[in-house]
């Protein structure tokens, strides 16, 4: 089935809790001193590879964040279309149902 308003801004939510996460990398340095900062993420390689690991998982979140915006715009407008040509809009293919087993 293809995505919902619902499971894209779901997923959107979810990557936006990632790079909330990542970001904490960001602050920790921001209360370094310049010093420290060489000291934590350049005299070692373990810690320069850190540093990068953070820096592009940062970036790819970005990116994913910003397709699903993206696809999020697209649905919101496939929607409005739907609407205004008179489609059902509760035939399952914008809305889906959840089956819940408690």
């Amino acid at each position: 089935m293809a995505d919902t308003l619902g499971s894209l801004i779901d997923k959107m939510i979810t990557v936006d809790l990632k790079m909330w996460n990542n970001q904490e990398l960001l602050y920790k340095i921001r209360r370094m001193t310049f010093d420290e900062y060489k000291e934590e993420y350049f005299e070692s390689e373990a810690g320069a590879m850190n540093l990068w690991d953070s820096l592009k998982k940062a970036c790819d979140l970005n990116v994913q964040r910003n397709q699903l915006i993206d696809e999020v715009d697209k649905k919101i407008i496939e929607i409005v279309q739907s609407a205004v040509s008179g489609e059902e809009l509760d035939d399952g293919k914008f809305l889906q149902r959840k089956h819940k087993t408690y």
